[in-house]
């Protein structure tokens, strides 16, 4: 079997969520033999030297990519919005990108097409035209979930109505093209449910993240109060959610535990949250070693209030064995079970006392960590999601 595989950016490193799922998909497709051939948007917020990226994945992946500034541009964005068209979806439409892929597709022969994530779905037409294999989509959010979930949380009338607007014109277009592709993989029950509510007739399969459990050694709590969190912040709702916690958590905490330490990373660490450094709060925008970013911390958060998918980052921590604190949001999609696996809080109170009871009980952390090991090991390993995958695919 091969597989063209469609990225709104380079899928290596994997350094973050998007990377993670695009990168693990083309793991699990390896471990099942199946060919893969990687055409990639390198954005300008997201760029990668594609000939220094290491040789063996540059060999099996046969990556192409096209360069593409998707910042956000004053004027364009209001000419859709007066159009009436999706920005959002606007910024990743390419000509050099539609003539790339009808070169590969006249030159090469596939049996699927798998598109990562909403803003490829441009390309469906293009796909259609010049080849018979199957389009498979793979929404790793639905979109417009979290910018409804946004201007909920928005403060502010003239950015609440803006939003607004920007998340009707999402959900037409992320409705528009559910019935144009062959077969869809969420990654999960509510994104499938969500799929359903929007009037999708096509075959589904939930298919989660998966990581190799290989890359993630599990480490004895460290016999310390560190507190952690690491992920994408050029993604709004983690933006949303640290703000939220260091405002509303976080002096909860302090105030009972003087001796707990926070550390906050991730890229594109907005200049006001790097502002907050001091004896308590370590921020960094960059982890070298994310392994050893994860091992030197006891408790993980996840404080998400919005956003939709799944949290691949909550999957590498339980995979090392952390004890976790998040939503239930950021639960989403992961079925790990409230005081087997993870802890789950929604508000500033219950999130603060679930903290500082796992800094009161170090039996607990073990456990935790112990039980969110075996479950990423039993439901979540790249090879046996990978066999799903081709079974789905070939039976539809």
């Amino acid at each position: 079997m091969k597989v063209l595989q469609l990225c709104l950016k380079v899928p290596f490193p994997p350094n973050d969520g998007g990377r993670i799922a695009m990168y693990n998909m083309q793991k699990s497709w390896w471990s099942n033999d199946v060919q893969v051939k990687v055409l990639t948007f390198n954005t300008i917020k997201h760029p990668v030297q594609l000939d220094q990226l290491p040789s063996d994945y540059l060999q099996k992946s046969t990556i192409e990519g096209v360069f593409l500034d998707n910042q956000v541009k004053v004027v364009d964005a209001l000419k859709a919005l007066l159009n009436g068209e999706s920005y959002n979806i606007k910024r990743f439409i390419s000509e050099e990108f539609t003539d790339k892929l009808k070169a590969i597709l006249q030159r090469e022969t596939f049996d699927v097409v798998q598109l990562e994530s909403l803003y490829m779905a441009p390309y469906i037409e293009t796909i259609r035209q010049f080849s018979k294999a199957k389009i498979v989509f793979r929404p790793h959010n639905i979109e417009h979930k979290i910018w409804e979930r946004l201007v909920k949380n928005q403060i502010n009338p003239i950015k609440k109505t803006y939003l607004r607007i920007l998340t009707k014109q999402l959900k037409k277009y992320e409705q528009s093209v559910l019935n144009k592709v062959d077969l869809l993989l969420p990654l999960t029950w509510e994104d499938a449910q969500e799929l359903t509510n929007m009037h999708c007739r096509k075959s589904m399969m939930v298919l989660p993240i998966g990581v190799d459990v290989n890359d993630y050694p599990m480490v004895p709590p460290p016999n310390n109060t560190v507190i952690f969190h690491l992920g994408a912040m050029d993604w709004l709702p983690n933006v949303e959610g640290v703000r939220w916690f260091v405002r509303k958590v976080w002096p909860l905490v302090y105030s009972k535990n003087k001796n707990v330490q926070l550390r906050l990373a991730g890229k594109g660490m907005p200049a006001d949250l790097l502002k907050l450094n001091s004896d308590s709060i370590q921020v960094k925008d960059w982890v070298e070693d994310v392994n050893r970013f994860y091992a030197n911390g006891q408790i993980m958060v996840v404080p998400l209030l919005s956003g939709s998918g799944m949290r691949v980052k909550i999957i590498e921590g339980m995979a090392l064995g952390k004890a976790v604190v998040t939503t239930s949001i950021g639960l989403e999609g992961i079925l790990a079970t409230d005081r087997r696996e993870v802890l789950i809080a929604n508000e500033p109170a219950e999130f603060a006392d679930r903290i500082l009871e796992l800094l009161d009980q170090p039996e607990l952390v073990k456990s935790l960590g112990v039980a969110a090991r075996k479950l990423v090991e039993e439901r979540y390993d790249l090879h046996f999601l990978g066999i799903k995958w081709k079974e789905f695919v070939q039976n539809n």
